[in-house]
């Protein structure tokens, strides 16, 4: 039996509808998983839109894999981005599924000066979940120089819930994905450090 709701969260300097265009890319979670052996599916190099579904292979051991076959089943861009799952407890049918879910959220936040950018006017910082109203509100209210690419931040949030009510021993690498917070934070660290990579590429 299984019922767990995991929720782990990083600071990334990118804009919240960036972040979300990094974080539903399926084929960017292969670099960054302990456990995903491959992405499958069409379009897997592209955000996953409402409705689209595409599969992770999990590695569980030397010679065992499973597949989780995600549903996208909310695509807010900039906002939130959720999955659904239903794989299976182990090899033998009797024992049931899990119903899993994931989501992304971003909260989005930007600091600011008024006046000519030196410093010597107020200063402070503002949420706004749709990680680019705000911001465009801001600049246009404070002038050109006043909101920087270096003071424009994205919370990313991840949040696991799993339900299982069977009784089947779950292989520990496969609970890990949505039990362990550890696991959970060096994914998502790895994933903010694979789109500022990214970024920077492009940027240059």
């Amino acid at each position: 039996m299984l019922e767990t709701t995991l929720e782990v969260s990083v600071a990334v300097p990118l804009p919240g509808r960036d972040v979300h265009a990094f974080m539903a890319t399926p084929d960017h979670w292969a670099a960054a998983s302990a456990v995903t052996e491959r992405i499958e599916g069409e379009r897997t190099d592209r955000p996953a839109t409402l409705g689209q579904t595409f599969a992770d292979v999990l590695r569980l051991g030397p010679d065992a894999t499973t597949t989780v076959r995600w549903t996208v089943t909310r695509d807010d861009p900039g906002v939130a981005w959720q999955i659904s799952a239903n794989p299976p407890a182990s090899t033998d049918p009797v024992d049931g599924r899990i119903h899993v879910t994931v989501t992304y959220t971003y909260t989005y936040t930007y600091t600011y000066t008024y006046g000519d950018g030196d410093g010597d006017g107020p200063s402070g910082h503002a949420p706004d979940p749709t990680g680019h109203a705000a911001d465009l509100a801001a600049e246009a209210e404070a002038g050109p120089d006043a909101v920087t690419p270096q003071a424009r931040t994205t919370l990313l949030t991840r949040t696991v819930r799993a339900t299982y009510l069977g009784n089947a021993l779950l292989p520990l690498p496969y609970r890990d994905v949505f039990t362990n917070q550890a696991v959970a934070a060096g994914f998502l660290a790895a994933m903010r450090d694979g789109m500022l990579a990214r970024h920077r590429r492009t940027t240059a």
